[in-house]
């Protein structure tokens, strides 16, 4: 697994026993026929490439995350049938048996910061997770369980919670009670239907039509982060989402965007919004 890991450039790996991990869907292993004596195999992948976007937050720039997941399974599936034919395993990102954020942070890929994203040292936030669980035993893996570990904690340094720009990063003591937590930019980009005067400003102003990266970008971890090794996040990336930009791309690519899932309507109206607002500007 090592040599695998190493040819597709997947530098954060870590095997942990299924038993340690927070098991959130179980049948999901139901269905794949797993047991508790299964391991999990975490991966980090690193999405953030040399190209700054403009007005995309920079997992929506790139190619959707899942579509590589799904080459990447291909590719195991070759690599490890070709030696264990029997073997059982499965590839699982985002809609996963496991809770993948603790999992990474018990295996010592990372750990949660203020903003509640895990913070890999490396790579800073700008990473997705998988996860491949399978019967194979550490040994046949050639891969050694990760021992206890102590998990690093987050700076604290309040950064991220100053500039958040609508003012919902804060902790637990400072949540009014009974209060419900407020929306983050990102959700309300990706909301259906009308928006409010409000949340069509944050979006404007801060020039944001899916997404938000402005926790991400002022984080100390992000300062010296290095850029993405991996080949599929590196091309065909959208540093600016445009009328013409969105009106070129075909059913077929539309699909492959982060943006996707929510439809076309949605992408559109924050596009026309945008577009409205920076052509008020420039004409002053």
């Amino acid at each position: 697994m090592k040599k695998f890991f190493k040819d597709n450039n997947i530098e954060f790996y870590s095997l942990i026993p299924l038993s340690k991990c927070k098991v959130v869907k179980k049948y999901l292993l139901d269905k794949n026929g797993f047991s508790d004596n299964a391991s999990v195999i975490m991966m980090l992948f690193p999405y953030r490439s040399k190209i700054k976007p403009i007005n995309l937050t920079v997992y929506a720039s790139v190619k959707d995350y899942h579509d590589y997941v799904s080459e990447l399974e291909i590719k195991l599936q070759n690599y490890i049938k070709s030696k264990y034919p029997s073997a059982l395993f499965k590839v699982f990102a985002d809609h996963s048996p496991i809770d993948e954020v603790h999992a990474a942070c018990i295996s010592g890929l990372g750990f949660i910061g203020d903003n509640g994203l895990l913070i890999n040292e490396k790579y800073s936030s700008f990473v997705f997770l998988g996860e491949c669980i399978t019967n194979l035993t550490p040994e046949e893996l050639g891969l050694d369980y990760t021992g206890d570990i102590e998990i690093k904690t987050c700076l604290h340094c309040g950064k991220c919670k100053n500039a958040c720009p609508c003012g919902c990063i804060m902790s637990r003591d400072e949540m009014p009670s009974g209060i419900k937590q407020k929306e983050c930019l990102s959700a309300i980009t990706q909301k259906k239907g009308e928006l409010t005067s409000e949340e069509i400003e944050l979006i404007t102003k801060n020039g944001s039509i899916w997404g938000c990266d402005i926790c991400q970008n002022v984080c100390p971890y992000t300062v010296n982060a290095s850029f993405t090794p991996i080949e599929y996040f590196q091309g065909d990336i959208i540093s600016c989402l445009d009328i013409n930009t969105l009106s070129s791309l075909s059913s077929e690519e539309f699909k492959k965007r982060p943006f996707a899932w929510r439809g076309h309507e949605t992408i559109l109206r924050n596009v026309n919004l945008y577009e409205k607002y920076m052509k008020e500007e420039c004409n002053g």
